[in-house]
């Protein structure tokens, strides 16, 4: 945080983006309400933009962790399942992760029949699976980053689990399939479209931005771009879009940001923020990935 009140205060920035992590961006978002500087934050947390009164100053791109919850509930409810077993890190992304997964679960029928967790750096997670494996869960949500999902994976397929496996956001990358190998076959998460660039119709919205923002990074960078590298183009476009706007000190930008975003096409989504939501996204704009042949696709 210390690079961030430098930032603020010696080279007098009118806008600061990040970062990934909800625990960074929630410190952040304290000294950019005390500084009143603009804040785009590229974390996942719900708190990080909530309650709106406190983060007058702060913004988000990312899918929020309640997004994610009603589309995997979604999901569920269309699969015919209702009780759940949560598998969540101790971190600041998997508490916020599980708080709205209790919130939200009595809105889809969903009964959470256990509730385990397992700190971020813990080899292994096999003691949390076979308290699972009996509880009478018909599916098991795994909230967290990696490596932690990556070793869930790989320790329900030792011990044989029979039981579908759902990960959260924080998984949508190839980062987690080189991590599990084998045993992230099957593993379904809700994500942005830009893990698909080539299975979007031309005729969706996002449509041009992503394939221009996918293209471009592969022929700079030579690999394909996760969701996080989404997240940072639409933080960084979306201060380019309110200073081309005119609004070039920190309080017009603010100001632009939460008045005049409505409809943006971004790469993660599509925007539109106001004085109650500063994240400006709906559950609706994910979809359901599953790996299929060592590789992300397209489910629903």
């Amino acid at each position: 945080m210390e690079e961030m009140n430098r930032m603020i205060h010696d080279e007098n920035v009118v806008a600061v983006l990040g970062s990934t992590t909800s625990g960074a961006s929630l410190a952040m978002k304290g000294i950019a309400m005390d500084n009143e500087v603009p804040l785009v934050s590229a974390g996942a947390a719900v708190s990080i933009i909530s309650p709106v009164e406190e983060a007058k100053w702060v913004f988000k791109t990312p899918h929020s962790d309640a997004h994610a919850v009603e589309r995997i509930y979604m999901h569920l409810q269309n699969e015919g399942m209702n009780k759940i077993a949560i598998l969540a890190d101790s971190n600041a992304f998997g508490e916020s992760g599980v708080e709205q997964l209790e919130a939200l679960a009595g809105d889809y029928g969903m009964e959470i029949v256990i509730k385990e967790s397992y700190n971020t750096d813990d080899p292994d997670m096999k003691t949390q699976l076979t308290k699972i494996d009996s509880s009478g869960a018909e599916a098991m949500i795994v909230w967290g980053t990696n490596p932690g999902p990556a070793i869930i994976a790989k320790n329900s397929k030792e011990l044989g689990l029979d039981i579908p496996y759902i990960g959260s956001h924080g998984i949508a990358n190839q980062s987690f399939i080189d991590l599990a190998g084998e045993a992230a076959e099957g593993v379904t998460i809700p994500t942005g479209k830009l893990l698909f660039p080539t299975q979007i119709p031309e005729d969706d919205e996002q449509y041009d931005v992503i394939s221009s923002f996918y293209d471009d990074y592969m022929s700079e960078y030579d690999s394909a771009p996760t969701n996080f590298g989404s997240y940072g183009y639409d933080n960084l476009m979306l201060i380019v879009d309110a200073l081309e706007s005119g609004a070039t000190d920190r309080e017009s930008i603010r100001e632009y940001l939460e008045n005049d975003v409505q409809g943006y096409v971004g790469a993660t989504g599509i925007f539109t923020f106001s004085a109650d939501d500063h994240n400006g996204l709906e559950a609706d704009s994910m979809v359901l990935a599953e790996v299929s042949a060592g590789e992300w696709t397209l489910k629903e």
